[in-house]
């Protein structure tokens, strides 16, 4: 009976390493947006026609996570304009909103942004910013990737002047 037992307690210790390695793996797998295929993605835009991801690559992106129903969302977004103007031979900049079309074409109407590019994630917007390395699944969240396409830099929360020039002069 005792051998029986220390049977069985081993299987079990083994099953839960085993698990406990696969959850990792595959959390660091996701930590580096190499669960999805981010960039053979395309996304509808607010005047229509689909914006493929593929068409982003080869400089540096900022991808931007964001809400029109989002305070420090809004907050951010003549800033991130800014930086889009700014930057428009060195970075690509993409605001992939997790909202219904009409009020992300009414805010856009309203603010008058003048180059930054904007599309609509809908409802898998959430799932791939997990994907992307926001497990809190807050906004905003922002996520820079090199030239390569892989990811470089990821924030939580607003951005600011200071952390955006910062990834400009670091992330190539």
């Amino acid at each position: 009976m005792k051998r029986r037992a220390l049977a069985i307690a081993a299987v079990s210790v083994a099953a839960a390493a085993t698990g406990a390695g696969f959850a990792l793996w595959r959390s660091r797998r996701s930590e580096a947006g190499e669960s999805l295929d981010l960039w053979s993605a395309s996304f509808a835009t607010p005047e229509g026609p689909p914006l493929a991801m593929s068409s982003l690559r080869g400089k540096p992106l900022l991808l931007n996570f964001w809400a029109t129903w989002c305070p420090p969302c809004v907050t951010e977004m003549p800033m991130l304009d800014a930086f889009a103007r700014s930057r428009t031979a060195d970075w690509n900049v993409l605001a992939l909103a997790i909202d219904a079309p009409e009020p992300v074409r009414k805010f856009l109407r309203e603010r008058g942004l003048q180059q930054l590019r904007v599309a609509l994630a809908k409802d898998n917007g959430p799932e791939l910013a997990r994907q992307l390395g926001n497990g809190a699944g807050g906004l905003p969240f922002s996520i820079a990737f090199d030239g390569r396409g892989a990811p470089a830099q990821r924030k939580l929360g607003a951005l600011d002047d200071k952390l955006l020039q910062s990834w400009a002069t670091t992330v190539r």
